[in-house]
């Protein structure tokens, strides 16, 4: 398993002829648009490119140029030179497909993997990771320049994509000066940045908003306001008919309320599976947080799905959460650098 550097990655997409191009469960905008970018990329170039997903793409991507050409599930055909998976190094995370990776590792493919996850766990025979990376589609846009490939509007739509959803609209602290010079080529490639933002920012499926509702009527607070937590149960996911795509970002709302460190979504996703989402404002890695429950993710946005009742889990995660908050606020007014004040201080929050 071999750690490399971006200029061998950008060596081995020129020497391959096909590739097949593959992503995480529940694909992201930045899983989707890096993916379809590169492989787009490369079709202007003369190469062959296939694209699977071991999940269905969500509604709200479905504007991407080349989303169609996404198949579900494992590809039918084999005899790809080389198999580029991008926004996770967790083998857990492909699905049933990490089991197909092995078998076309097996036929001769070679495995390419790219992320930018600070919980990266090299499985490619090549390995390109950069946890300083807003977004892997930051990634592909400087490999891009390596290969003197050109950006058209296609392209640089499925990279605005990827970088605006995976910096929250360019609000988390990931997003540099670099980000936004790299967005700037994007724009003028051709994006329309109006129409981008609002398929992806201001239009939701009702049924989004149905979740938004009985996720709300279970928010909670800890004494201290400083994490807040909401919880969708197997029965209330099957009564509102609510898929993954329609739970995506629900958790910022509990991350919205002032005084809140520490937002938690939890999910009951399967017989006796919680999905945990795990969001911090400013103090708390959670990133080290979803570890501890076998997850990971970023510093500011992570993920875990734990075995066990949902009561049960809801307490160990939210007591770690508690403590997690308490040991950095502890730290940080030992260095000065506190001045917050908690939602039952400053009146903003509710217990319920």
């Amino acid at each position: 398993m071999l750690v490399v550097e971006l200029r061998d990655v950008g060596r081995e997409l020129k020497a391959a002829r096909r590739l097949l191009f593959t992503g995480h469960v529940i694909p992201d905008g930045d899983c989707v648009g890096s993916m379809l970018a590169l492989g787009l990329a490369l079709e202007r170039e003369g190469k062959e490119a296939a694209f699977v997903s071991p999940g269905p793409v969500p509604l709200i991507y479905s504007f991407l140029p080349g989303v169609d050409r996404v198949k579900i599930g494992p590809p039918v055909e084999n005899g790809f030179d080389l198999v580029v998976v991008v926004d996770t190094s967790v083998p857990e995370r492909l699905g049933d497909l990490f089991g197909t990776l092995e078998e076309l590792r097996r036929s001769g493919s070679r495995i390419l993997v790219m992320d930018h996850h600070l919980s990266a766990r090299p499985f490619g025979d090549l390995n390109y990771f950069e946890p300083g990376a807003a977004a892997v589609g930051e990634i592909v846009f400087d490999l891009l320049k390596i290969l003197n490939l050109k950006l058209d509007r296609e392209i640089a739509t499925c990279l605005y994509v990827a970088i605006a959803t995976d910096t929250g609209g360019f609000c988390y602290e990931t997003t540099t000066a670099a980000t936004h010079r790299r967005v700037a080529d994007l724009i003028e490639a051709g994006v329309d940045v109006r129409d981008v933002s609002r398929r992806l920012f201001e239009e939701k499926p009702f049924k989004s908003i149905e979740a938004l509702r009985a996720a709300l009527n279970n928010l909670e607070l800890d004494p201290s306001g400083r994490v807040a937590w909401m919880v969708l149960d197997a029965e209330t996911l099957k009564k509102l008919q609510v898929k993954d795509e329609h739970t995506d970002g629900l958790v910022n709302y509990a991350r919205f309320i002032r005084g809140v460190e520490v937002a938690l979504l939890f999910r009951e996703v399967g017989e006796g599976q919680v999905k945990i989402s795990f969001r911090s404002k400013k103090h708390v890695d959670v990133s080290r947080l979803a570890a501890r429950f076998g997850g990971g993710g970023h510093l500011r946005a992570a993920g875990a799905v734990v075995k066990g009742d949902l009561g049960r889990v809801k307490e160990a995660v939210v007591q770690a959460s508690t403590a997690a908050v308490a040991e950095a606020v502890t730290g940080k007014r030992e260095a000065g650098e506190l001045s917050c004040v908690s939602a039952r201080d400053g009146g903003d929050g509710r217990s319920s």
